[in-house]
């Protein structure tokens, strides 16, 4: 399904808090590495949830989102794991609670991420992982997607 306006407004606004919080909160500790910028990628719904990676300058994880905002996750407690069947396969999450954004689950990918020389380099890496989160296990890539998942191909 094609993302709604409304859903490119709320992945914004996911960048936007995380770029405040890195900038507020996260910058002068070890673990952040200001060659990162803050990144949504390859954002798309799927089943109820608005699903992708965010990448920033401390963590690089695979983020569901509830869709609507107020649905999925209520009276959830943060820090607690839930266990959600995708395409890959069970993905165990934690709770989360992302100021105005409210409740999200939260995958770890990296963490922290100074493996990273540039933000290039976390970018191509988070494109190449978010597309085996909705393949079957064993289905190949499509052919004709350079990094094999078809939808929003990056930068």
């Amino acid at each position: 399904m094609t993302l709604t306006a409304a859903d490119e407004i709320r992945i914004q606004e996911l960048v936007t808090v995380f770029r405040r919080i890195g900038e507020e909160r996260m910058k002068d500790l070890g673990l952040y590495n200001p060659a990162l910028e803050v990144e949504a990628v390859g954002f798309r719904r799927w089943d109820g949830w608005l699903a992708g990676i965010l990448v920033t300058p401390w963590f690089m994880n695979f983020l569901l989102l509830p869709c609507p905002p107020d649905t999925g996750l209520a009276g959830a407690e943060v820090g607690s794991r839930r266990r959600i069947n995708m395409p890959k396969g069970e993905v165990i999450f934690l709770v989360g609670d992302g100021e105005e954004l409210g409740p999200y689950l939260s995958n770890s990918i990296h963490s922290p991420m100074g493996q990273f020389p540039d933000h290039g380099a976390a970018s191509t890496t988070a494109w190449a992982a978010v597309g085996p989160f909705f393949l079957e296990p064993g289905e190949a890539p499509a052919a004709d997607c350079g990094f094999g998942w078809g939808v929003n191909r990056g930068p």
